[in-house]
């Protein structure tokens, strides 16, 4: 006995595989949609939500992605203060690696941080001006001593962590979406379970998801940034 068997011909329905580079926002949210089950669109709005949330707890540390050393300002005579005005960056600065003082002619010094209380008594009715070789960061404002002469600078920081301009559109894309959009997925994924879906062994295993990918992200960072060779530390 033949059995015949009819096919409908090549499978033309798949969509076009999107790559890693190309992801978005929304690609992130229909991802996690899929994900739960959310067929209907019913938690569209929270999904949104925890994506959000997602990025803003992931932001306070650093990886491979989100250091920079391109956040500038340049010094105005008499003026010690810089903040939202001098650059944008300035108020969400998480941590300050190094700080350097740039002259016209290209030649860069390291800033020395000092404490906010240090730095104030210092800088009085008594304070010195000149090329600036000490800084600290209050109120989300840089201070810099001496305060600035007439000659102009260059302030130079190397941040690590950095944050990015927050996402304001489905088909906006970053670091969040593209690197680290398996995390992000992740820890959006715990907060949903936690929080929405009330679901605590979903919410367990999404965390165990984001601590995995957490951990894989800092090692290849480490990888990336480390000099191969060991220092002494003094104990």
């Amino acid at each position: 006995m033949t059995i015949t068997v009819e096919t409908g011909g090549p499978i033309d329905s798949i969509p076009e595989v999107i790559g890693p580079a190309a992801s978005t926002f929304s690609d992130l949210i229909l991802q996690i949609a899929d994900e739960i089950d959310d067929t209907t669109g019913e938690y569209a709005g929270q999904i949104q939500s925890a994506c959000y949330a997602a990025i803003r707890y992931c932001e306070r540390d650093v990886y491979y992605f989100n250091e920079t050393r391109d956040v500038t300002f340049t010094t105005v005579n008499g003026q010690e203060w810089y903040g939202a005005a001098d650059n944008s960056n300035i108020p969400t600065l998480v941590r300050i690696v190094e700080a350097y003082c740039e002259r016209a002619d290209g030649e860069r010094t390291r800033m020395r941080r000092v404490t906010p209380e240090e730095i104030e008594l210092t800088a009085d009715n008594s304070a010195s001006s000149g090329e600036p070789y000490s800084y600290t960061y209050f109120g989300q404002r840089v201070r810099i001593y001496p305060i600035p002469d007439a000659t102009v600078y260059t302030i130079r920081l190397q941040l690590g962590p950095f944050r990015l301009a927050t996402i304001t559109s489905a088909s906006d894309s970053n670091v969040w979406t593209t690197e680290a959009f398996d995390m992000v997925k992740a820890r959006a994924k715990y907060i949903l379970h936690k929080d929405i879906l009330k679901d605590a062994d979903l919410a367990a295993e999404a965390l165990n998801d984001y601590n995995d990918q957490h951990s894989a992200l800092k090692a290849e960072t480490s990888r990336r940034n480390a000099s191969g060779s060991i220092r002494v530390t003094c104990f």
